[in-house]
């Protein structure tokens, strides 16, 4: 087997690659069109990045030097690098601070270093959370995060929470504060109010539910800039960054999302242009079982990826009926792995015979019980295996 890359690929992308065409049933389980010294200056390259930081760990902690290596090349990612695979790990140990003989690490043996990894520092942060009076942290906090400031700054913070608020409520009430920001809907009013005659966001630019990127159509006469006098919006108490684009009345909507438009035929409010929002944020990031359980609300018969990915994304495919033309996933932008987020780069609506032409470039992740497909398939309950099902060309791009 052969491993595909290119030559201004980053040495962990190259190393990615390299891992995925292993194959441990020949004698020489290496791809064939790479060389033993090619591995190991694509790790030595790696090294620089990250041995430094490895040596730190074994010394400061009760991790082994293995352990160390694969939960740094696991968890850490330097910029402009690519997440290591557990594969290409295994490569990296085999080629570091040893002779190249023998074989690779397998998966399964850094995998096992890295539960041990995780197993280790696990028990670490829970012996700091409940080495202090309760309540402890995961009683309070979906995800909670371990935070080091120093202790004057732990004093005055103290000073500054309220009543039954703990750090995080008031770090976030503080930050808040700082916020020089008005509501969303009462911003869409004064647009509206200077002679807007359409609002909505520019749902089609990446990352658009971070930082909101409005659209306000408006004679040259009215005075959009004098309506902006903030430098946040709040939706249901949250602020958004957001900026403004200044466009005439008759340019076209059909990309943004509505948050008021005063010539349609059925004309949008901004209180009902903002609702859309709001459902509209709440459906940009899945995880896959909650893709799924999209997928069934909306009567999609299967969810499936093309095994080349879309730009630098996923290309999600939902087969529904043949009469069904709508996208059941509208607004969806990111993917949420248990490792990693994909961006979601294209997404297509086929029926069961469309996909039957796309069958061998795709994989499927999940099919309804009814689905017609020659093939059924059931979303793992582990998140590992749930991302596993995906193909390894995609998850390069995560």
């Amino acid at each position: 087997m052969k491993a595909s890359f290119e030559t201004g690929w980053h040495p962990s992308t190259k190393l990615n690659a390299i891992g995925a065409a292993v194959d441990f049933t020949r004698p020489d389980p290496l791809p064939e069109n790479v060389t033993r010294d090619e591995i190991e200056e694509y790790c030595y390259t790696l090294e620089q990045l990250y041995g430094a930081y490895v040596d730190e760990v074994v010394g400061a902690t009760t991790l082994s030097r293995r352990e160390a290596q694969t939960w740094v090349l696991r968890n850490l990612v330097h910029e402009g690098a690519d997440r290591l695979s557990f594969e290409a790990i295994g490569l990296y140990i085999w080629a570091i601070g040893r002779a190249t003989e023998g074989d690779p690490l397998s998966r399964t043996i850094v995998a096992d270093y890295h539960d041990r990894a995780t197993g280790k520092i696990d028990a670490a942060e829970a012996t700091v959370e409940h080495t202090q009076p309760p309540p402890y942290p995961e009683d309070l906090f979906e995800e909670p995060t371990m935070l080091w400031v120093d202790a004057d700054v732990a004093e005055r913070l103290a000073h500054r929470t309220g009543p039954d608020e703990g750090f995080s409520g008031a770090l976030e009430r503080l930050l808040d504060e700082t916020l020089d920001a008005v509501a969303l809907v009462d911003l869409v009013e004064r647009f509206r109010d200077a002679g807007a005659t359409y609002v909505g966001v520019r749902t089609v630019q990446p990352g658009w539910d971070r930082d909101l990127p409005l659209s306000v159509h408006a004679p040259p006469s009215a005075g959009v800039d004098a309506a902006v006098d903030r430098e946040a919006v709040t939706v249901d108490g949250t602020p958004y960054p957001f900026g403004i684009e200044e466009r005439p009345p008759d340019a076209g909507t059909g990309s943004l999302l509505t948050l008021f438009d005063a010539g349609a035929d059925d004309p949008v409010t901004p209180e009902a242009g903002v609702e859309c929002l709001r459902q509209a944020v709440s459906r940009v990031e899945a995880t896959l079982p909650a893709l799924v359980e999209w997928a069934r609300e909306a009567g999609v018969a299967a969810v499936a990826v093309a095994d080349e990915p879309a730009g630098a994304g996923v290309h999600l495919l939902s087969v529904v009926s043949d009469d069904t033309t709508g996208d059941p996933f509208e607004y969806l932008d990111r993917l949420a792995l248990d490792d990693r987020t994909l961006t979601v780069g294209r997404k297509t609506t086929v029926s069961p015979t469309g996909y039957a032409d796309r069958a061998e470039a795709s994989t499927l992740l999940w099919t309804s019980p009814d689905a017609d497909l020659d093939e059924e398939r059931d979303l793992p309950e582990d998140p590992a295996e749930r991302r596993e099902r995906l193909p390894a060309a995609v998850l390069r791009t995560g």
